[in-house]
């Protein structure tokens, strides 16, 4: 016995007509009169009896039609009940600063308002710790970018999680609006040695040393906040993936401004990749889904 033959049976007797429900039911007639017909055998009893005003439950086709009704709101309550309820709980990500700077406006704060029950912990990690703090964390999904960083993709793949390429973003020079240079459409490179590089202080910094030799001096310092610092008041340049930067509320504001470095001997791209563990939760994969859609569409 399937259910949709309680289904058929329930429309026959509401239309008192097998053809008329077999179009509300978008199925062939003969495939109708089979399906009740199955099921009068299975139970052993006529369902219907046939007249010439139309085709009518028996005694004990009434009998088992209300039951078939009784049965099918059990069933669709099931599913309003779990299949409807709100999802809850908490979700950690791991990703580096400049992601967290753009997802959190344009994929966590509508995935919240969409699922309220839902909270989102960020935890802020450098692309070159990214695996420190997914296994110093409960975070199951990150992003970070990996551009030329071959060994971070290896050990993902060594520790079973799955990898997903979401965007190729491309490295830009950022310097305050009111620098000397921010009127030129392009840079050279000489300008390029008139300039100083600020970058992070941390050894495995390893995307700064590519642009180092090509300007004059360079600041090595700890966090993001003191290399802006710099920029704005015109005393160096920082360099970053542009699509991604944008969404900082210094370029926002107008107080910094972009131009492409003229370097072919550095690849400038910086792919952008989200990582998930093995295994997600129900809600974690509700957020790897949306994640997945909509991370490219405000860049």
């Amino acid at each position: 016995m399937r259910l949709e033959q309680l289904s058929h049976l329930i429309e026959i007797t509401r239309l008192q007509s097998i053809s008329k429900a077999a179009e509300t039911l978008h199925i062939s007639q003969p495939a109708l009169s089979a399906s009740v017909k199955s099921l009068e055998t299975e139970l052993g009893v006529a369902l219907f009896k046939r007249t010439n005003r139309g085709i009518f439950l028996t005694s004990e086709g009434e009998k088992i039609h209300d039951d078939a009704v009784g049965i099918l709101n059990v069933i669709n309550g099931w599913y309003t009940q779990y299949h409807d309820q709100e999802p809850e709980g908490e979700i950690h990500l791991a990703c580096t600063p400049i992601i967290s700077c753009y997802i959190t406006p344009n994929i966590i704060v509508p995935f919240q308002k969409r699922y309220p029950k839902i909270t989102i912990f960020v935890h802020s990690a450098q692309h070159y710790d990214i695996i420190g703090k997914l296994t110093s964390t409960s975070a199951d999904i990150a992003l970070t970018t990996l551009s030329g960083n071959a060994r971070l993709i290896e050990q993902i793949r060594d520790m079973n999680w799955d990898e997903q390429h979401l965007f190729t973003d491309e490295r830009r020079l950022f310097l305050g609006a009111r620098h000397p240079l921010a009127a030129k459409d392009e840079l050279s490179r000489e300008d390029l040695k008139s300039l100083n590089l600020a970058y992070y202080s941390d050894v495995r910094d390893q995307i700064s040393r590519f642009y180092v030799p090509f300007f004059g001096t360079t600041y090595r310092l700890a966090n993001k906040e003191d290399i802006l610092d710099l920029v704005i008041k015109n005393e160096a340049v920082f360099i970053q993936p542009c699509h991604l930067f944008r969404h900082d509320y210094r370029v926002m504001e107008k107080l910094l401004v972009e131009k492409r470095i003229p370097l072919t001997e550095v690849d400038s791209r910086a792919d952008v990749f989200a990582l998930h563990a093995p295994e997600l939760s129900p809600i974690e994969q509700l957020f790897w889904d949306y994640l997945i859609e909509n991370f490219s569409c405000n860049l």
